[in-house]
């Protein structure tokens, strides 16, 4: 019998072969090579490749032969017949050039050949026989140098090449080798369009069909139909359309037998293919080996980690498949995803369990999976999933699911709806007491399902900053919980230190602290430590314990960043409170970008002290550039935001904030204006009563800015001063530093400099040990010239304080420590006045008046009188003749 003629003869290439650099690097370890295994499902390129190599070895003067399995070889004597019809017209086998072919004498025969080194390409081995195979492999080790084998097939080589691998004489390429990189689809795309197509266009052929070759040709060519038809179809030129399914019906699906098809259907529901995910869905015990067969075939099957046994289809071979299941059984669907859910349920896959449940379309089963899940989807930190399922689901399913209930509940109060959240917990309870009643739980899953409701109320009254309650409850619920539930021990220590730190009760946090430690050293979820080390970090900040609190911030930035492609946002909750410490000891550049990022996802998550952090430092970054503007937009926005949802902490802290940068702009009476129309205000002085608040100190701070700035100095005096004692006595440093230095404000104010130079250097001895800069910058020129004052003569011992002192001297006079160092002649008289204090000074000399003054920089009268005691104290004079005097004796005025 004959060979047919194509059996041997190369294909002509149907497209203009596209240069690739990947194939052109491969041609001379494929020529070195004994053996090259080329393996990729269809339409990969494979046959491409192989033409441009053979090619490129004709050039190069050596012989090359070439069978194509697909056209006629049935059995091992049409493969040796063509074998020798390839080997003659290539120039080889001269004595075989008639008359029948052994295997032995084709053997013989490449043993003795000499000249150039052939090489034999051999496509679609997927369709030889064993026994082919089994001569391929002789021949390939009697040969040894003498030729060069490329094998290309669909699938796994049945020869044994191990041996081949541990001597270094095989080359394998597979679909990685022969995907088409970006670059290179564009080119191909634009060749076969030869006209305009959008960038948009092309990336996302280019990305739907992942450097499938075949499928770049198939997806341009229906782009070209539908420009012609002018109307695309609904799923986009790669969507599910008929020309992808019936190449794949035809080349793939098709040839299969009916166990492989069915495997194949039934296993599209999932995005990862495991042997034992695949038993649970299909019900088979023979599915690792239909899944290895798969695999082995080539069926659109690529290993994510062959090691593990995990596997994943081709997106638009699934999409066929999964589509070709949903049209024609899709109650089997709904069986398979069903199967699919209760798997991952139980290998602890959450996620993927709750996806199978969704798209199964059940919504009784889906409720039922949320039920069961509640609990470890939210220790995992995945509430805001839960949530956005289960609101899908009507109230009649909810309302009979407690845990359900109640991790919804959580979800709302982290979004400040607490209304919804109330209504939740008493749903939940209602369904408790009536299982109770019905002898449905026992005893201990009523109190463990009591356990729950109370932690939720406490979440609640956290989120709506009663902190009274918060403290109370949390030592409760804390002691009854013991070790038992260590991810809402950990929820419940972090409010409670907060619920401290709001109370100014400071006196067992080395008790908390450790407990703190104990819980940050259990094994649980990494979203449990971020949220602790988030939620805790600004309590050691108020007590003056910043390096441990950024420490603790850090770690979680870090882990929360790795854990962001699961739960989105989660890096902002250490951020925050993060880029204020940054922000506080000086480091704009970097709390800029930490607010710029993760600001904008912070309120999903409803933590008041990390909308704080970032709305307070946006401003006040935004003040440092001058930009006073931007500043109070941006606290206006953060103002109906705590308005909205009801947080009268945020508004004070928003509120003060506002007062301090109207005053410091010269608004004072807008500022009062502003303080005494809020509803936050009170009536008389402010003074700490027996269990103030933070809420309290915010807003006495804003009460002691306007009366400094309306020279009510006595009664500014003594508030601040009882301020004062009060959170030094409670160790509250961060606001003692405030305190001491709203003190020393007034005290210049009173014209008793010394007592303010004393102050500033209480708040330099307080802020040393957290590097607290920005507290001194933002209180403005004041703080500045008697920091100068009190530090004229440089530092008095080489201490840390002192140190610290020097560095805040260097930055306020805006140079470096070095440039301070090399100026210490400087301090004092010789440091001149401020240029607002030099232009205030001439307007004197030429006869102004403070009103007067005033109404010309925009300052307020008393703001005017506040520099002018600056002034004087500087010049070392007390009157306003004598300060022109003596400026122009300095050559301060001309």
């Amino acid at each position: 019998m004959g060979v047919v003629s194509t059996t041997i003869a190369p294909p002509k290439v149907a497209h203009q072969y596209i240069l690739r650099d990947k194939v052109e690097q491969l041609a001379e370890p494929v020529g070195a090579a004994r053996v090259v295994i080329v393996s990729s499902p269809a339409g990969f390129g494979k046959t491409t490749a192989m033409l441009r190599w053979a090619e490129i070895f004709r050039d190069e003067g050596r012989p090359v032969l070439w069978i194509a399995a697909r056209a006629g070889i049935d059995g091992l004597d049409s493969f040796l017949q063509s074998l020798r019809a390839a080997g003659v017209s290539s120039g080889l086998a001269a004595g075989l050039a008639d008359g029948h072919v052994s295997a032995h004498d084709w053997l013989v025969n490449l043993s003795v050949q000499s000249g150039p080194r052939p090489v034999l390409f051999i496509d679609d081995a997927q369709l030889l026989s064993q026994e082919i195979c089994d001569f391929l492999g002789q021949l390939i080790a009697s040969a040894r140098d003498s030729i060069t084998t490329v094998i290309a097939s669909r699938g796994g080589s049945r020869l044994n090449v191990a041996r081949m691998r541990s001597l270094g004489h095989l080359v394998e390429i597979g679909v990685r080798d022969l995907s088409f990189e970006t670059d290179e689809a564009v080119r191909l795309i634009q060749q076969e369009i030869d006209g305009p197509i959008a960038t948009s266009e092309v990336q996302r052929l280019v990305v739907d069909t992942q450097g499938w070759a075949a499928g770049l040709i198939i997806a341009t060519k229906a782009w070209q139909r539908d420009q012609r038809e002018g109307v695309p179809p609904e799923g986009g030129t790669t969507g599910l359309r008929h020309e992808f399914a019936s190449y794949f019906h035809e080349e793939v699906f098709e040839l299969q037998n009916q166990e492989v098809r069915d495997f194949l259907v039934d296993t599209s529901i999932l995005d990862e293919l495991s042997p034992a995910a695949c038993a649970a869905v299909v019900s088979n015990a023979k599915a690792r080996n239909i899944l290895e067969k798969v695999f082995e075939g080539g069926l659109f099957l690529s290993d994510l980690d062959r090691e593990l046994s995990r596997y994943r289809y081709h997106t638009l071979f699934r999409e066929m498949v999964l589509g070709r299941l949903m049209r024609r059984a899709p109650e089997r669907a709904t069986e398979l995803h069903r199967r699919a859910s209760t798997y991952f349920v139980e290998t602890g896959d959450l996620s993927r369990a709750l996806e199978h449940a969704m798209l199964c379309g059940e919504k009784m089963f889906l409720a039922d999976q949320l039920e069961l899940l509640a609990e470890p989807m939210t220790y995992s930190g995945l509430l805001y999933r839960i949530d956005e399922l289960a609101s899908d689901l009507p109230w009649e399913l909810q309302s009979t699911r407690p845990a359900l209930l109640l991790a919804m509940s959580w979800r709302r109060s982290r979004r400040l709806a607490f209304k919804s959240s109330e209504r939740l917990i008493e749903a939940a309870e209602a369904v408790i007491t009536a299982r109770i009643e019905s002898g449905e739980y026992s005893d201990y899953q009523h109190e463990q399902m009591l356990f729950q409701v109370r932690h939720r109320r406490i979440m609640l009254e956290a989120a709506r900053d009663n902190m009274v309650y918060v403290e109370h409850e949390s030592e409760t619920l804390l002691a009854d919980l013991g070790d038992d539930h260590p991810y809402l021990s950990c929820t419940l220590l972090a409010q409670l230190l907060s619920a401290r730190r709001e109370l100014y009760h400071f006196h067992d946090m080395l008790r908390l602290e450790a407990e703190l430690r104990k819980a940050l050293g259990r094994p649980g979820s990494d979203f449990a430590s971020i949220a602790l080390k988030s939620s805790v970090a600004p309590t050691l900040v108020a007590q003056g314990k910043t390096r441990m609190a950024r420490q603790f911030l850090e770690e979680a930035h870090e882990l929360a960043r790795e854990m962001d492609w699961q739960i989105s946002g989660l890096a902002a909750l250490p951020a925050l409170p993060l880029a204020e410490i940054h922000y506080e000891c000086g480091d704009l550049d970097r709390a800029g970008e930490l607010v710029e990022r993760y600001l904008p996802s912070i309120r999903q998550w409803g933590f008041v002290d990390q909308l704080a952090s970032g709305y307070i430092v946006r401003a006040r970054l935004a003040a440092a550039d001058g930009d006073y503007q931007s500043a109070l937009s941006g606290l206006e926005e953060a103002q109906l935001v705590a308005i909205e949802c009801g947080l009268d902490r945020l508004r004070a802290l928003i509120l003060s904030e506002q007062v301090h940068m109207l005053v410091k702009t010269g608004q004072v009476e807008q500022a009062e204006q502003l303080f005494y129309s809020s509803d936050l205000c009170f009536e008389g002085e402010p003074v700490p009563t027996m269990n103030p608040t933070r809420l309290n100190e915010w807003m006495a701070i804003a009460w002691l800015r306007l009366e400094m700035h309306r020279f009510r100095l006595v009664r500014s005096r003594k508030i601040a001063k009882r301020w004062l004692e009060f959170v030094r006595r409670r160790g509250a440093v961060r606001s003692s530093v405030t305190f001491e230095l709203l003190f020393a404000q007034i005290a210049v104010l009173s014209g008793n400099r010394s007592e303010a130079r004393r102050a500033v250097r209480a708040a330099v001895e307080l802020a040393e040990p957290g590097g607290w800069v920005r507290p001194f910058v933002d209180e403005g020129e004041a703080i500045s010239s008697l920091l100068v004052e009190a530090y004229a003569n440089g530092p008095e011992l080489d201490t840390p304080v002192d140190r610290f002192a020097m560095h805040l001297v260097s930055v306020m006079r805006g140079t470096t420590q070095a440039d301070a160092d090399e100026e210490d002649d400087d301090f004092g008289l010789g440091s001149g006045l401020s240029l607002r204090e030099v232009e205030i000074l001439t307007m004197v000399s030429g006869g102004l008046r403070n009103r007067e003054i005033g109404d010309r920089l925009g300052l307020t009268e008393g703001t005017v009188k506040w520099y002018m005691q600056q002034i004087y104290d500087k010049l070392g004079v007390r009157r306003r003749p004598q300060a022109v005097i003596r400026a122009r004796q300095l050559g301060i005025l001309s």
